[in-house]
């Protein structure tokens, strides 16, 4: 009998701790969401205000400005199509965003022990992006200088699948030496690697630069790849352009006979992580701020980090530094997997590396790092 009553009692016992652990685990926050979500459709911060903590601020900004910013936010973003919580437990909520022309996205928001909001994930990302868009507008064009003369590219074209002819300059010192194959951020065009493409040459590698379709002109050149796209009326969007890329691996591979390192920035280093992961003739990846700038389009990159058995090396600027870890996961050393982090605050994409660029020394010393383990 009493060994009856102290099951009973432990069974209550365990009960209650489960619905403890349980309620940590999986905080309801989804009157807080709710009214954030309100506050978009009505362009009405006031709905957010009673669940934001007067604590709620976004990096350096004075704590002062966050109703400015918050007002800012929720009137000028695109149309909200959903914002649902993912996952939650003490203290944060995964969320998942869908805004109209912008994606999806997901990112946390961070509560205090009363509920109320101190953190949004979603608009110091996007305060970020605002600050960096206003670094680049400051950085100079690439030049190539004495090793711009040094090494004189020869001009190519090969076609994509659909039959759009691709144009690129090929940067060849030798048959016998490693390829790389290069590819630009979204409105630019081949000349994003003037000054890049040169210097590879010194350390001992053939480059492809191509035009992709998805572009447009940049430093006084044309994309002419995506002139004719447009002219043909094929579709220039970013995830189009991965059969750009697959055709400039293809094209390579037969041309010297050995597997591609592909190199991309910003949304061309997505796609070049896409193909890497599923393409034989790739031989490693290189991705300067890679991200899920596709929406439905394309799985998340989280999959595909995780279905990736090559080399690669992911960088980006200092504030993109932290989501893209979370898109990573784990990092396989041993497979020479890396993720660099700059000590500068950097910049998006590859022109972190153009001359003159502040930090541009320490994304070198990554690179060629790299480039040494794969090909030693």
């Amino acid at each position: 009998m009493k060994n009856s009553k102290m099951i009973q009692k432990t069974g209550l016992f365990l009960f209650f701790l489960v619905m403890i652990i349980l309620n940590v685990k999986a905080q309801d926050y989804s009157k807080q969401i709710d009214a954030f979500a309100k506050s978009f459709a009505s362009k009405d911060i006031s709905i957010l205000q009673p669940y934001m903590s007067p604590e709620l601020k976004f990096g350096k900004i004075p704590v002062a400005n966050t109703p400015a910013i918050m007002k800012n936010i929720v009137t000028n973003l695109p149309k909200l199509n959903s914002m649902t919580i993912i996952d939650s437990e003490q203290g944060k909520a995964k969320i998942a965003y869908d805004f109209v022309g912008l994606g999806k996205s997901e990112s946390f928001i961070y509560f205090d022990d009363d509920g109320k909001i101190t953190r949004i994930k979603l608009v110091e990302n996007l305060i970020n992006q605002e600050q960096q868009a206003r670094r680049q507008q400051k950085v100079p064009l690439p030049t190539p200088g004495a090793l711009g003369d040094k090494y004189i590219p020869s001009k190519i074209e090969f076609n994509a699948a659909d039959g759009l002819t691709i144009n690129g300059n090929l940067y060849e010192i030798g048959k016998d030496k490693p390829i790389i194959l290069l590819t630009h951020q979204a409105g630019y065009n081949r000349i994003e690697y003037a000054d890049i493409a040169p210097k590879l040459n010194e350390l001992g590698y053939n480059c492809l630069v191509v035009d992709l379709r998805s572009g447009g002109s940049f430093a006084g050149k044309p994309n002419k790849t995506n002139q004719r796209a447009i002219e043909k009326g094929l579709q220039p969007e970013m995830i189009d352009a991965q059969q750009d890329i697959s055709a400039a691996i293809a094209y390579l591979n037969k041309k010297y006979n050995k597997k591609v390192i592909v190199w991309g920035s910003s949304f061309s280093s997505s796609l070049a992580l896409h193909e890497g992961a599923k393409n034989a003739k790739v031989k490693a990846i290189i991705a300067f701020s890679p991200g899920d700038y596709f929406g439905d389009a394309a799985p998340s990159l989280t999959t595909v980090f995780s279905t990736i058995e090559k080399p690669f090396l992911v960088t980006s600027s200092k504030t993109e530094s932290a989501t893209l870890k979370t898109l990573i996961g784990s990092l396989d050393a041993n497979k020479n997997q890396l993720q660099f982090i700059p000590q500068s605050e950097g910049f998006h994409g590859s022109r972190a590396l153009w001359t003159g660029q502040e930090g541009a020394e320490e994304y070198w010393n990554a690179v060629k790092q790299f480039l040494g383990k794969i090909n030693s």
